[in-house]
Order: structure tokens, then C-alpha cells, then sequence
């Protein structure tokens, strides 16, 4: 992901479409296309901040855009929890991945220095050397602490909206394969697409690749513990 150049609106950071289309990796009509057809999901001041007329013109001239943006009669800045939601929409890996970078490195990144508890006179002796460092020190440890409990936020989102990995769904067909080449040797007459449709129906999924990565343990569970039907044994 390029460095993206800082945009700033009523004191957050926000981005603009073609920012975050370039972030996601995709193009700016992708983007659109995606909010115009959730957009009774998108709440304006939460999501997103439109500009128009006058607002527009101000932004344009107050910013240097060089991208598809400023062609447009309105200007969508998207803050974090709107660039959330287009990651769900996209739904790929890349994208997830693009918004953690975001999160860390867009959105939440700010100066230190700008929370640091400046005196108005600089310490000239070693005691008021050292409680100025305490007092930094408070402040990078309040810094770290704030960034690790958005990480695990971040992560249990990412964990209950995103669908299994490339190397999960492989897990998930090799523990397939071992159940039913155990439960042949044990004399049942077992099927891969059996256990296949106890997952989808299990999760109600249209297709077991949709389970959610938070569920992958569970999956795992249920194909050890999958036994065929009556119906399936008889036949």
C-alpha cells in the first residue's frame, strides 16, 4: 500500500473513494457501486462525510486532490467505521488485510508529541529531567495500551466476518478425507458430501468455505465427531 496523503475532516481522519479504493485494491467504481447498493447502511457523520457546493469547493481548494475525486459533483470522506464497511462488502482477504493497515497506520496513527504533557519551561535539573521522562513514559504506556485493545478489537471483527483462510478450507477437506477413509475401514459406508452438507446445514452456510473463522475449531470438531445416517448405513 502507497503512503496515502493525510486528509483531515471536523478533527478525524478520513479518505476519500479513490484513497480507499486504492488501498483496498480495487478502482473507484467499485467503491461506489458498493454504497450505493448498502447504502441504507451507511449513516452520514458516522460512515461518511458528503460534501457539496460551497463545502466542496472549500475541500478542493484547500487540498491537493489529484484523483478521480475531484471530478465528482459530491465528495464522500470515508472515517474508519465507513471504510469497515466497505471491507465487508468487498469480503477478500486483501481487503481485511488493507483495513488493518488503515487502522494501524492511517487512522489511529497520530504524533505523539501531541499527547505528551509539554511543560511550558524546560527542565534544567536531573530530578526534573527524570519526571518529565515518568511522564512521557505514562504516556507512551497509555498509547501502547490504547493501540493493543482496538488490535483485539479489530481482530474479534475481523475473526466473525471474515470466511476461512485458504490453508483453513484445506484443513477442513483433509479432515473430510481422514473421516471418511476411517469410517470405511470401520465398515460404514460414508460420503464426502454428507459430511460436506452437515457443515453448510451445521452453520447455515450456502457452501462450507463461508463458515467464519471463529467457527473453524467447531468445524473441525464436527467432521471428527460425524457419524453417516441410519438411512445412509442401511443403503
Amino acid at each position: 500500500m502507497n503512503q496515502l496523503k493525510i486528509i483531515e475532516r471536523k478533527n478525524q481522519r478520513v479518505l476519500t473513494s479513490a484513497q480507499l479504493a486504492e488501498a483496498y485494491g480495487t478502482d473507484y467504481k467499485t467503491i461506489s457501486n458498493n454504497f450505493t447498493r448498502n447504502k441504507t447502511r451507511y449513516t452520514e457523520g458516522k460512515h461518511f462525510i458528503l460534501l457539496v457546493g460551497e463545502e466542496r469547493r472549500e475541500f478542493l481548494n484547500n487540498h491537493q486532490i489529484d484523483d478521480s475525486s475531484k471530478h465528482a459533483k459530491h465528495i464522500y470522506l470515508w472515517t474508519m467505521k465507513g471504510a469497515l464497511l466497505h471491507a465487508k462488502s468487498l469480503g477478500t482477504d486483501k481487503a481485511w488485510e488493507a483495513y488493518e493497515g488503515l487502522v494501524d497506520d492511517y487512522f489511529n496513527k497520530v504524533e505523539r508529541l501531541q499527547n505528551m504533557q509539554v511543560p511550558t519551561t524546560v527542565p534544567t535539573t536531573i530530578e526534573g529531567i527524570l519526571e518529565l521522562a515518568v511522564i512521557n513514559m505514562k504516556d507512551i504506556r497509555q498509547e501502547l495500551s490504547q493501540v493493543k485493545n482496538e488490535n483485539r478489537r479489530l481482530q474479534l471483527v475481523v475473526d466473525n466476518e471474515i470466511w476461512l483462510t485458504e490453508n483453513q478450507k484445506a484443513e477442513i477437506q483433509e479432515a473430510v478425507n481422514a473421516r471418511v477413509g476411517f469410517l470405511m475401514k470401520k465398515g460404514y459406508e460414508a460420503h464426502f458430501q454428507s459430511i460436506y452438507r452437515a457443515l453448510k446445514s451445521h452453520f447455515n452456510v450456502p457452501k462450507y468455505d463461508k463458515i467464519k473463522r471463529s467457527d473453524f475449531d467447531l468445524a473441525i470438531d464436527l467432521i471428527k465427531g460425524w457419524y453417516p445416517k441410519k438411512k445412509e448405513e442401511a443403503n
